[in-house]
């Protein structure tokens, strides 16, 4: 009988420790086991990284029962391998973060779904058409950036430099700054990546801008880089950045050329705004501006690439849960703001705007006004950007002297099926 209720004694003190939380270890494993996971793969600019906390604190203040998993890769030298990675092993993601230049090309080949939302009215038609197909959306933009050439407007004024327009009044500009001990650029070509933009920037105001199908006719054999001389000068046209950059810049990193040009060092910066992050933390006080890379008639635009852009793989279990956190982003405008501002880049909203963006907002303002701007995707649906990187390390072969023009331009027109994405 003393045994027994011993034994009720030790039963009864058992559940007390159980509802006292003596499991309670065991209990947060299992609420952790009830969340809904999502897997996230961010192919990044180097402006992005620390954007995927903000977005990971939004969804979970919004939806504490899911969890995002991020993997997060260079978008311009890891994403694609990473994807095709990911599909080869049945790892496929639940979202993808890319560009907008991925929507159709990720779509072309069945990995995207169709994202349901409401209110997109409120994304400008230029940003929303690049996530479209056939009516349908495949892709949330989030930001832009704006491309071209960054310059010191304090240096400009102090040599009585106005922004030049056509390819002959930059290199007088250049002529100048050098007689007077000023590096022209503050180029960077340690990564291949930068080398790779330029060319597209180069190939967008002299090429695409004009004739939006040449990467088509190019794969058809119609046009090659090896008898374009458009081609011939887009090349040329990133050695002469080059040539008057400073004298280090083939092992100078976007960090150093970043530093050296708030320094004062440089009066121009030939990129985009994802450079304009060291303002934040600048100790100088010069002013900023942008104005896109001069052609040979003077009708060049400034380039806006729609940046951020969210995907929902076709693979996901988790759809409308998906769909349901694009709206989140979408209309949570405190975080768009708050990442508009972190990554210096502007919004794809006509009711939001960062205050991050005044060094060059004017100049971006009044290139919009005038219509003076282009899309990227003009040339990066035309020729992917693993043709566009695997081009640039053979130019930056030819920058250092180890091969020559000739065989740059071979080396593209060798590899012309490898421009579009394969379905």
């Amino acid at each position: 009988m003393r045994n027994r209720h011993q034994a009720a004694a030790v039963i009864f003190c058992f559940i007390l420790w159980i509802t006292a939380g003596g499991c309670a270890g065991r209990t947060e494993e299992s609420r952790q086991e009830e969340k809904i996971v999502l897997n996230v793969l961010a192919g990044q600019s180097t402006s992005d990284a620390g954007t995927e906390d903000m977005v990971s604190d939004a969804v979970a203040e919004k939806f504490p029962d899911v969890q995002l998993e991020w993997e997060c890769v260079d978008w311009g030298e890891s994403f694609d391998d990473s994807m095709r990675a990911r599909l080869s092993s049945g790892d496929i993601p639940d979202i993808i973060v890319g560009k907008s230049q991925d929507v159709a090309a990720y779509a072309e080949t069945g990995i995207l779904a169709e994202i349901h939302l409401s209110g997109t009215g409120n994304i400008y038609k230029e940003a929303l058409d690049t996530a479209e197909i056939e009516g349908k959306l495949y892709g949330l933009p989030y930001n832009a950036l704006y491309q071209g050439v960054i310059y010191n407007k304090d240096i400009f004024k102090a040599n009585g430099l106005t922004v030049p327009k056509t390819r002959k009044e930059l290199r007088k500009t250049v002529e100048i700054l050098e007689q007077r001990g000023i590096t022209a650029f503050a180029g960077h070509f340690q990564e291949s990546w930068k080398t790779g933009n330029l060319i597209m920037q180069m190939m967008i105001g002299n090429i695409f801008s004009q004739r939006p199908d040449w990467g088509d006719d190019f794969r058809k054999g119609k046009e090659t880089f090896t008898r374009s001389g458009e081609a011939r000068l887009c090349m040329e046209e990133v050695k002469y950045i080059y040539d008057h950059s400073f004298e280090d810049a083939s092992f100078l990193q976007q960090a150093e050329s970043d530093k050296r040009f708030d320094e004062g060092k440089a009066a121009m910066y030939p990129g985009g705004c994802w450079s304009l992050q060291f303002v934040n933390q600048a100790q100088q006080e010069f002013h900023y501006g942008i104005f896109p890379y001069p052609n040979e008639n003077g009708d060049s635009r400034l380039i806006r690439e729609t940046n951020m852009t969210f995907m929902k793989s076709a693979f996901t279990r988790n759809g409308e849960l998906v769909d349901d956190i694009f709206q989140l982003l979408m209309d949570d405008t405190r975080l768009m703001e708050e990442i508009l501002e972190f990554t210096q880049t502007f919004s794809v909203r006509r009711d939001v705007e960062a205050g991050g963006q005044t060094c060059i907002w004017d100049d971006v303002y009044a290139y919009q006004e005038s219509g003076d701007i282009v899309e990227a995707a003009v040339g990066n649906s035309q020729l992917i950007w693993n043709f566009q990187n695997n081009l640039a390390g053979e130019t930056l072969r030819w920058l250092q002297g180890e091969i020559t023009l000739e065989e740059v331009l071979a080396f593209a027109d060798e590899n012309r099926e490898e421009s579009k994405r394969q379905s």
